[in-house]
């Protein structure tokens, strides 16, 4: 049956298909009549998800061949994910495969790690996510449906409040169990050659090398204007260096060890839970990692670079920073001894190289998402332009197709470098700006 495609398409019949399809599984020949549903809101602006985030209550009766007669009632509450509703976006997103790569990662690939990691450390190092239920991509379509893990006791943490050291020790062990999970996987075999969307992907390359001079061009326009000759003139004149850096710190020979990345760790994509006592939520006791779309096979400094830079004050790290590095390393290398590694040899220095450098990566990202998150103005901003491309009639959308599709055509060749320098600074220039 044909995804929904936004919340409006997302139909009783639909559902009714989609949680038999679940349950069948769970129980052969089970199926599910839906008695009642409701939709609503899952996520606000500034958030930083991909797509449509709706959140999903069905109440329903579950019947098999023996309960035919006596169905059973049951209560559902799910988050479904969708694409966003911009045509141009969907398609960059596409061609860097973060639908599939999601739906992927909770059909197949976080129940693979989790069947190892049971049979190779007796169920020590679960990377906790929610409940997968339901997933469909291809070229028309993309849905993803999992548990609404509200329900159980887990919230998201407060955006405007930097992690305290209980949060982040937390979020560093579930990158822990990733990180070495994957990386004994692979040992074992080889993870690129069964799932090979996660290596990077043609478009990620390119946006990277194109998008990086893009960037220090508007960074030179903004602090001419603002009468900053010095930097201004350091910059221009330092560019081939600063993209040359920028190129070698993702560059993937240059790291002792890789594994496969979240590559999406900041606040809003975990959820903590509390025990009832704590009031002040300054002790979580579980976490749970959300938004599996931008995971990709890399050094792990990726995720620690962005996790630490993106939730800690400049405080924080000035006290903390090496206790946690010292920390995530130990926890590493325990976890895949126990995992049945051998001969492992990244020692705390080789490690520390690697994290000190992706340093420029955690600076940025930490900074971009703050303002992102955290500035009302670029909100608002994002806020209107997002209403307007929801609000467009149907005539001026069909007008649009045409130049959307021969947009995607050329968007990765040389023809397209301009009007893409043209874009990328108009789209950046409010964060530059506030930078």
């Amino acid at each position: 049956m044909k995804a929904p495609a936004q919340v409006l398409d997302i139909s009783k019949e639909w559902i009714q298909y989609m949680l038999t399809d679940y349950e069948s599984k769970e129980n052969s020949g089970t199926t599910v009549t839906v008695e009642s549903f409701a939709t609503g809101k899952g996520s606000e602006v500034g958030d930083g998800f991909i797509g449509s985030i709706i959140k999903l209550y069905v109440n329903a009766k579950l019947s098999t061949q023996s309960t035919s007669s006596n169905p059973e009632n049951k209560e559902y509450n799910l988050v479904v994910k969708l694409k966003g509703e911009d045509p141009n976006m969907g398609f960059l997103f596409e061609k860097a495969q973060v639908y599939m790569k999601e739906v992927i990662m909770y059909s197949k690939i976080l129940v693979e790690f989790d069947n190892f990691q049971k049979n190779r450390a007796n169920n020590q190092y679960p990377i906790c996510s929610p409940k997968f239920i339901y997933g469909k991509c291809n070229d028309e379509e993309f849905v993803l449906v999992m548990e609404n893990i509200k329900n159980k006791g887990f919230c998201a943490h407060t955006k405007e409040e930097t992690f305290n050291i209980e949060h982040l020790k937390l979020a560093v062990t579930q990158l822990v169990r990733l990180h070495a999970v994957s990386y004994s996987y692979n040992q074992s075999w080889s993870f690129l050659e069964k799932h090979s969307e996660f290596e990077k992907t043609e478009y990620g390359t390119y946006f990277l090398n194109f998008a990086n001079p893009a960037l220090f061009d508007l960074q030179y326009e903004i602090l001419k204007k603002e009468k900053d000759e010095d930097l201004a003139k350091k910059i221009k004149s330092n560019k081939k260096n600063l993209v040359k850096q920028c190129q070698e710190m993702h560059n993937e020979n240059n790291y002792k060890l890789l594994c496969l990345v979240h590559g999406d760790v900041h606040a809003m994509n975990m959820m903590f839970s509390y025990t009832d006592g704590d009031k002040n939520c300054n002790n979580p006791n579980d976490i749970s990692l959300l938004d599996w779309q931008l995971c990709h096979w890399n050094t792990p400094a990726v995720d620690l670079q962005y996790l630490i830079y993106s939730t800690t004050s400049r405080e924080f790290r000035k006290e903390h920073l090496e206790d946690i590095l010292k920390f995530y390393h130990s926890s590493f290398v325990e976890a895949t001894v126990k995992l049945r590694v051998e001969g492992l040899k990244w020692t705390y220095e080789d490690f520390k190289g690697d994290f000190n450098r992706m340093a420029l990566y955690g600076l940025i990202r930490g900074v971009h998402l703050s303002f992102g998150h955290h500035c009302p103005e670029l909100i608002k901003e994002y806020e209107d332009e997002k209403q307007k491309a929801i609000n467009q009639s149907n005539f001026k959308k069909t007008l649009q197709a045409p130049l959307v599709k021969l947009s995607r055509k050329y968007i990765l060749s040389s023809a397209m470098d301009s009007i893409l320098n043209f874009a990328i600074k108009k789209s950046f220039k409010p964060y530059i700006k506030e930078i």
